[in-house]
């Protein structure tokens, strides 16, 4: 999963990049931009459908940052959709995803007041800003993770590392033996697309919990990630994203 959501972020890099350089379209303006993925299960059972759009973009695809709105609709319950958001940032053309706009003042406020719920709907300004300093003292993030970068290159591509801590929680996130190993041509319900394929082993440590998975992943110029294959720690297939619909 965390493999799959580091390529979501090429997305608007690739688009935004590629329409304007080379005339490839993805969207003129990334706010009206949408697009889904269909996820199924090793055996090929549809499992969820997630949809992300543009909520608010900052500066450019090259240093820039971006919001995106997540809803994801599970199969078992089409009825609940489950809303969230996720943030990226764009470092001399590579989009990461920004760890650190989780922590800024307005996004934990946002945070704190739905924790609080209706039973506390009536604290005071001053009670919820005393409370968001308290939070942010306890809060701890280094390192970042890498997405993919403009130009992509076959070899092997860097390392990264990132870390988090809140309290007596913690949880770090590493992205290892990542590289470019190919082109291909891909075919997708929303299309045909010239494809980048990235692998990278991604371990992920929460507590006394520790998951491995190796992602291969196909990305083109003005889409951004196409399809992902997510593997276990035993080369075993666990999941299949594929890109099914786009700007609709």
């Amino acid at each position: 999963m965390i493999g799959r959501i580091c390529f979501i972020l090429t997305l608007i890099t690739c688009g935004i990049k590629g329409y304007a350089q080379e005339n490839v379209f993805f969207v003129p303006d990334p706010v009206e931009a949408r697009w889904s993925y269909q996820e199924t299960d090793a055996n090929g059972r549809h499992v969820a459908d997630v949809f992300y759009s543009v909520d608010t973009m900052n500066g450019d695809a090259v240093n820039g940052k971006v919001r995106l709105k997540v809803e994801t609709v599970m199969s078992a319950s089409p009825s609940d959709t489950l809303k969230s958001v996720i943030f990226y940032r764009f470092k001399d053309g590579e989009c990461m995803v920004d760890m650190n706009a989780l922590f800024e003042e307005d996004v934990l406020t946002g945070i704190m007041k739905d924790a609080i719920g209706s039973g506390q709907a009536d604290a005071s300004e001053s009670e919820m800003n005393k409370a968001l300093e308290e939070v942010k003292k306890q809060f701890r993030i280094s390192g970042e993770i890498r997405g993919i970068p403009q130009y992509p290159q076959t070899g092997t591509l860097p390392d990264y590392e990132f870390q988090f801590k809140f309290s007596i929680v913690s949880m770090k996130i590493s992205g290892e033996q990542r590289k470019i190993t190919g082109k291909e041509q891909l075919t997708t319900p929303a299309g045909v697309f010239d494809c980048f394929i990235m692998e990278e082993t991604i371990t992920t440590k929460a507590m006394m919990q520790k998951d491995v998975e190796k992602t291969v992943s196909w990305y083109a110029y003005g889409i951004g990630l196409v399809k992902e294959m997510t593997y276990d720690k035993k080369g075993r297939l666990t999941s299949v994203t594929t890109l099914n619909r786009k700007n609709w």
